[in-house]
């Protein structure tokens, strides 16, 4: 007989709750700091990115960790296995066309609705502004936003969404809050984000609920979009 689930949608939604708490009061954290610096954030010579997503991908661990010890679950129950290469060369191959898919989904709003009245924000608060920073960036996206989000929306949220309303529905559900979490930035990112939150979440269940693995499929998502848009814009 298989053990009863150690967490359900209430502490699921709880923690969705607290990870956007944080990451409001992280980013609201680092602007008052640079202010008190007299420092304007778009005048720096690099993208703000590179100071907000160590911030912000801390608080992701932290706060899923700590519901995480709360429930009793271990590194394993939040799906951080080992995955065979196969299973990570297959990941790395799909994050390219789930990156059109997402890309083409944007452009399609933009026809839609108009330009993104943030995406010139956007644009200055995360683009490299050089080769060096390229790099770090990408680094970044492989070593601590793919795994944070991943094991935060698909160890935690996720699992706990599925355990109370089975797999379809914690499936949708997490990924509408996928979405809704990256509306922070703008609005614009909510539907593509949410599709790409389908997909990262069907490739978990499909993978046994291997966290390890989507981690790499995001931040391989994440990493080939910087460099893209890093290199259109020179």
């Amino acid at each position: 007989m298989e053990n009863q689930p150690k967490w359900t949608a209430k502490a699921a939604l709880a923690c969705f709750l607290a990870l956007v708490g944080g990451i409001l009061l992280g980013s609201l954290v680092v602007g008052l700091v640079l202010l008190g610096m007299g420092i304007d954030y778009l005048s720096l010579p690099f993208p703000i990115a590179l100071i907000s997503l160590p911030a912000n991908e801390t608080i992701f661990v932290v706060i899923t960790l700590l519901f995480a010890k709360h429930k009793g679950a271990s590194l394993k129950e939040l799906g951080l296995k080992k995955p065979s290469v196969r299973i990570l060369m297959i990941v790395s191959v799909v994050a390219v066309p789930l990156l059109l898919l997402g890309v083409g989904i944007s452009v399609g709003e933009e026809m839609v609705f108009g330009p993104d009245p943030m995406a010139e924000l956007l644009e200055k608060s995360v683009m490299p502004r050089d080769p060096f920073q390229l790099i770090v960036m990408v680094a970044l996206s492989l070593v601590l936003v793919g795994p944070c989000e991943e094991l935060a929306f698909r160890g935690f949220v996720q699992r706990g969404f599925e355990n109370s309303f089975g797999k379809r529905r914690g499936l949708l559900v997490s990924s509408v809050l996928f979405g809704l979490l990256h509306g922070l930035n703008t609005l614009y990112a909510v539907v593509p984000v949410f599709v790409v939150g389908l997909v990262l979440g069907y490739v978990w269940q499909r993978t046994g609920g291997n966290t390890t693995a989507t981690a790499l499929m995001h931040g391989v998502y994440d990493a080939i979009a910087i460099a893209i848009a890093y290199y259109l814009s020179i």
